[in-house]
C-alpha cells in the first residue's frame, strides 16, 4: 500500500552512521546526491577515523557532517555518538530520520525518543540482519526490539533494504522496501575494448584472503597456456596478498576512484568473482555494468545477481570455473551476448537513476 508522503515544512534528514564502511558509503554517498537533488537539507553523524576518512568526499558537498572522535572504549563511543545524535536532532526541524546499522539504529531510535522528535525514521541494515533476528526472538529481543520501535511498521518509516536476501529477514516489518546500491555511470559509459589476449579481471574493495589464494591458483593453471591468459586484481590488497598474487603473476590495480577500475574492466574478457560475498556483490554488479561476462561462485549473494546462463554462469568449483573460463575465452559471440546482457540487466536494477527513484519512493517523495 502506498504511504502518504510524510514531508511537511522545512527540515533535514539526519542520516546516522557510526563507522562509515565500504557498504555504508556505497549506499549513503549516492542517497546524499539523490536526496540533495530532491531539495533536501541533510545531516550526516558519524565517527571520524583517519583511516576512513576518504569516504567523506562520496558524500554530497552540502550534507553538514556531524563528526564525533574515535574512542577505544566502545561505551564512550556510542555515548558520543548518542549526544551528537541528539545535538542535531534538537536543533531545527528534522524531515526524516535514516539509521545505517544496528548499533546507529538503536541509538538513533533512542535518540529521537529523547528528543521528542514527530519524523519518520527510516533503518538500513546494510548487510547485518541482527536486528530482524531479534524480532523473531520473543523476549531475548524485547529490548532491542522496544529502542527500535519507531521503525517498525507504520506510516512514518520503513525499513529500506539494499539486497534482496535481506527482504526476507525483515518480512515481518513491511513495509519493507528494497533499494539496492547503484553503480557509478562510469562503468555503463565507456566501451569495451577486450585486450589482445585472454584477460581476466577480479577483485574487490577490501582485502579477501581465500580469493587471492584460489585467483592465484588460478592464474598459475591458466597462465602457461596458449592462448596465453592475464588476470588483473581491482581494488586494495595488504602486503602478504599484494606479495602473493605478484608472484601468480597477476597484476594488481589498488584503485579508488570510480572511472580508474571501469577502465581496467573495460579490457578485460571475463569478470570473475570466485568466493562468496559477505554483502552486497559490489565487483561483480560493476563488472557486469562494464558490460564483462561474469563467471560467480555460486551463493545466495550471486544467484541474485547473475541470471545463470543469461547475464553469466554460475559455479560450484574450481574446476567448473575453469571449464567456464575456456568456454568463454573459446566462444567471443557468446561473451559478448552474455555481456550484453549483464549489462542491461545492471542498468535497470544498478544504474544510478533507478537507484534514485527508488529511494524516492521509499522516502514517499514525489518521483
Amino acid at each position: 500500500m502506498k504511504r502518504e508522503p510524510p514531508w511537511v515544512g522545512p527540515g533535514r534528514v539526519v542520516h546516522v552512521v557510526g563507522r562509515v564502511t565500504d557498504e555504508v558509503i556505497g549506499f549513503l554517498g549516492p542517497a546524499t546526491h539523490a536526496l540533495a537533488r530532491a531539495g533536501l537539507d541533510q545531516a550526516v553523524v558519524m565517527i571520524d577515523e583517519l583511516r576512513l576518512r576518504q569516504h567523506v568526499s562520496k558524500l554530497h558537498e552540502s550534507a553538514e557532517l556531524v563528526l564525533t572522535p574515535t574512542r577505544r572504549n566502545p561505551i564512550t563511543q556510542w555515548r558520543d555518538v548518542l549526544q551528537a545524535c541528539r545535538a542535531v536532532l534538537q536543533h531545527g526541524d528534522v524531515h526524516a530520520i535514516h539509521l545505517h546499522g544496528l548499533k546507529p539504529c538503536l541509538v538513533g531510535t533512542y535518540a529521537a525518543r529523547a528528543a521528542a522528535v514527530q519524523a519518520p525514521i527510516f533503518y538500513s541494515p546494510h548487510g547485518s540482519r541482527s536486528l530482524g533476528a531479534l524480532g523473531a526472538l520473543g523476549a531475548l529481543g524485547s529490548v532491542a526490539m522496544w529502542l527500535a520501535r519507531p521503525v517498525l511498521p507504520t506510516s512514518r518509516g520503513a525499513v529500506i533494504v539494499n539486497a534482496l536476501q535481506e527482504t526476507r529477514a525483515f518480512e515481518h516489518w513491511n513495509p519493507a522496501e528494497l533499494v539496492e546500491n547503484p553503480v557509478g555511470d562510469a562503468f555503463f559509459a565507456l566501451p569495451r575494448n577486450e585486450a589482445r589476449h585472454p584477460l581476466i579481471v577480479t577483485g574487490g574493495r577490501a582485502s579477501n584472503v581465500r580469493a587471492v589464494e584460489l585467483v592465484a591458483q588460478l592464474a598459475v593453471l591458466l597462465g602457461g597456456g596458449d592462448p596465453h591468459i592475464s588476470f588483473n586484481w581491482i581494488g586494495g590488497v595488504d602486503e602478504v596478498s599484494r606479495t602473493r598474487l605478484a608472484a601468480a603473476g597477476v597484476g594488481i590495480f589498488d584503485a579508488a576512484a570510480d572511472t580508474a577500475p571501469a577502465a581496467r574492466l573495460a579490457s578485460g574478457w571475463i569478470g570473475l568473482a570466485p568466493v562468496r560475498s559477505s554483502g552486497f556483490p559490489r565487483f561483480l554488479v560493476e563488472a557486469m555494468a562494464a558490460g564483462l561476462p561474469c563467471i560467480a561462485l555460486d551463493c545466495p549473494q550471486h544467484r541474485e545477481v547473475i541470471r545463470a546462463g543469461e547475464t553469466g554462469f554460475l559455479c560450484v568449483s574450481e574446476r567448473d570455473m575453469m571449464e567456464r573460463i575456456a568456454t568463454l575465452i573459446d566462444d567471443p559471440d557468446l561473451r559478448a551476448r552474455l555481456g550484453a546482457a549483464a549489462q542491461a540487466e545492471a542498468q535497470r536494477r544498478f544504474g544510478e537513476s533507478a537507484f534514485a527513484l527508488r529511494l524516492r519512493t521509499a522516502y514517499a517523495l514525489p518521483t
